[in-house]
């Protein structure tokens, strides 16, 4: 049976699920609180097997693929103890069955927003949803689902007022930097960089295109500064030449500081005709490497199990039974890689050399538990 669904956000997770809904007949509103399309925050996204798995359902991939990079391999230098270690991305793929795309945020973006609107759904431009406006969206629709991010969600606000986002004691610069034909960048490796509490990663798009995020610890700061490219030229001058060539060829407009976030694990993500998902849900720390996989996958899963579901509380909590021990692992993982980063002296951290092939097996089984 068709239903009303207002979903407030048009993020990652939003759009997904409205996707979706519509393509099974749905009709789909939703409410994004920025002015128009392409505004979105963010420099760049990987989108691990578990998030192809969604993407070839919804139809997309074919689209995403023509904008996506495809690196092979993940390597983790270590500048004070000299420790690296690798990740074959392409070992990983093969144990999942489904390939790691790498694509900037705004591309990203982009298709959802054109996916939406073929599936003929509605996005009304300009609406921040406060409380007292999430009550009449209640009495008009039979579902409100709450894909309205980790900082400031009304969802989640409603559902469960004491869930505050937890600040984790580093700050992210994130930014995208394309190449000169003289300095081109590695297309085939995700290059993560450990400095003592600092860090580097740069995610290739192709040979002239990557994005990238530099972290370290940094107490919150209430006017939340944000930090310039002379800043950070002069943070990491004495870091690798991948770093100093990515941060000299950076786009300007690009740049965003981030004070990371993330939400300790919730007991209820639902109320009446209320759900949240997505970061609103469970948002993970970004060295999770999960935030836009998991994000399409409570899509997916929510949108299986509206044509399995005749009640609305055994929908949202069937959902929540199916979602709620893997985002919180996850959400686990990323702080646990976070500590290690910006809170544990380098010659204390262990060793992580080369994943073996059945540590490969057993991280594509857990990130595509559930799916297949």
């Amino acid at each position: 049976m068709s239903k009303r669904i207002a979903i407030v956000g048009a993020g990652v997770a939003g759009l997904a699920l409205a996707i979706l809904a519509a393509k099974q007949g749905h009709q789909v509103d939703i409410f994004e609180r920025r002015s128009q399309a392409g505004s979105d925050l963010g420099a760049g996204v990987t989108l691990w097997p578990n998030a192809i798995f969604v993407l070839t359902r919804m139809g997309l991939l074919d689209t995403i693929q023509k904008a996506s990079g495809e690196p092979t391999s993940m390597t983790r230098y270590d500048l004070t103890t000299g420790v690296q270690g690798e990740l074959s991305i392409r070992g990983l793929n093969q144990s999942a069955g489904f390939n790691t795309l790498t694509i900037l945020r705004r591309d990203l973006m982009a298709i959802l927003f054109a996916g939406a609107d073929q599936a003929g759904v509605q996005i009304h431009f300009g609406e921040a949803i406060n409380l007292d406006k999430l009550s009449e969206l209640e009495n008009q629709y039979d579902w409100v689902i709450g894909a309205d991010g980790r900082m400031n969600s009304t969802l989640r606000r409603k559902i469960s007022p004491a869930s505050q986002p937890v600040y984790q004691g580093f700050v992210n610069v994130i930014g995208i930097s394309h190449s000169s034909p003289t300095r081109p960048f590695n297309r085939q490796s995700i290059q993560d960089y450990w400095g003592d509490g600092e860090r580097f990663g740069i995610v290739p798009i192709d040979a002239s295109t990557c994005f990238w995020a530099a972290g370290w610890v940094e107490p919150e700061n209430q006017q939340n500064t944000m930090f310039t490219l002379s800043e950070l030229g002069e943070r990491f001058r004495e870091w690798p030449s991948e770093v100093i060539n990515v941060l000299q060829q950076a786009e300007q407009s690009s740049l965003h500081t981030v004070y990371v976030h993330d939400l300790d694990p919730m007991a209820s993500w639902s109320q009446g005709k209320c759900i949240a998902i997505g970061d609103a849900a469970h948002a993970a720390l970004p060295t999770s490497g999960q935030g836009a996989c998991q994000a399409l996958e409570d899509a997916w899963w929510l949108a299986k199990l509206m044509q399995e579901e005749a009640t609305t509380d055994r929908l949202f909590a069937r959902f929540q039974q199916q979602r709620l021990e893997k985002t919180a692992s996850i959400q686990m993982t990323g702080r646990h890689i976070a500590q290690a980063i910006f809170h544990t002296p380098a010659n204390q951290r262990p060793a992580q050399g080369h994943l073996t092939e059945a540590s490969l097996d057993a991280l594509a089984a857990f990130w595509m538990s559930g799916l297949v």
